[in-house]
């Protein structure tokens, strides 16, 4: 009976000791990272609607943390992602319709956006497709790198303005 006891209690104590040293071996980086996805229309189409399609990246190995440890990352969490329309310089009224924000693979749609009136009210938009995120976390956790494109169809021509994508993220990792 005092065996059983014994490797049980043993068995107790390893459990325990080997979780709380994974802990120790484990860190967390949380950082912002943002882009700028830079739209620019020129009057080609008279003034008339035209399609957008622009690409930026968003690469997690900026931090340098997370670059050193990269093939050491155990998880990413999201826990904010934002966009916001500044920079808008374009006819009054001008609208961005049937658009998306693609995080390489994942596509999220964008209600219908009045350019003009979203950068001067310095509007932030925040996507809380909990499914979707949790998508993107899964693909920068096996690749640092992710591409940001924003597509859809502005009203009137010319115009430019910039979407800007804030991801706020905490990196897990694991040093052994």
């Amino acid at each position: 009976m005092k065996t059983k006891i014994t490797i049980l209690f043993l068995a107790l104590v390893t459990v325990f000791s080997c979780d709380e040293l994974d802990k120790l071996t484990e860190f967390d980086v949380t950082e912002d990272f943002d882009t700028s996805v830079n739209v620019s229309i020129d009057d080609n189409n008279g003034g008339m609607e035209a399609s957008v399609n622009q690409s930026s990246t968003i690469n997690i190995a900026d931090n340098q943390d997370v670059k050193d440890n990269l093939d050491l990352i155990e998880s990413v969490t999201i826990n904010e992602l934002t966009y916001q329309i500044a920079n808008f310089d374009g006819p009054e009224g001008a609208t961005i319709t049937e658009a998306s924000i693609n995080f390489a693979d994942v596509s999220i749609s964008v209600a219908d956006i009045n350019l003009g009136e979203a950068d001067a009210n310095n509007t932030v938009f925040t996507i809380s497709d909990s499914g979707k995120i949790g998508n993107i976390a899964n693909i920068l956790k096996n690749n640092n790198e992710l591409t940001v494109t924003v597509t859809g169809t502005i009203s009137s021509t010319p115009a430019s303005f910039d979407v800007v994508v804030n991801l706020d993220a905490t990196i897990k990792i694991d040093v052994i």
